[in-house]
């Protein structure tokens, strides 16, 4: 298994699950590493992925855009993304975006 600065990596047989290594999620150089390695996560798997925001307490519009193209390309090869755990206001800010409408959040 590769290792990733940015994420932590566990596999079930449900698919990837994802977790973020940092709690607030707001670091321009962290992002852009970020949406690297889930997009060569999701390149290198034929499985859905569920990111898990248990830790995350804040996360910046930057890193929500390399979400949304992450969702898109997930979908455009036939797996899904998923979204857990999010806090309150993580959540909140997902609601008052409309994101709610475009990611698969479990509760």
């Amino acid at each position: 298994m590769e290792p990733f600065d940015c994420i932590e990596l566990a596999q079930h047989d449900s698919g990837a699950i994802v977790k973020f290594k940092d709690k607030r999620v707001m670091d321009p150089a962290r992002i852009e590493k970020l949406g690297k390695e889930l997009n060569h996560l999701a390149e290198s798997q034929d499985e859905s992925m569920t990111i898990d925001f248990d830790n995350v307490k804040f996360i910046s519009s930057a890193a929500i855009s390399k979400l949304i193209v992450l969702d898109k390309r997930m979908k455009s090869r036939g797996t899904k993304l998923a979204l857990r755990n999010l806090q309150p206001e993580v959540r909140d800010l997902f609601n008052l975006a409309k994101l709610d409408t475009i990611f698969d959040i479990l509760d």
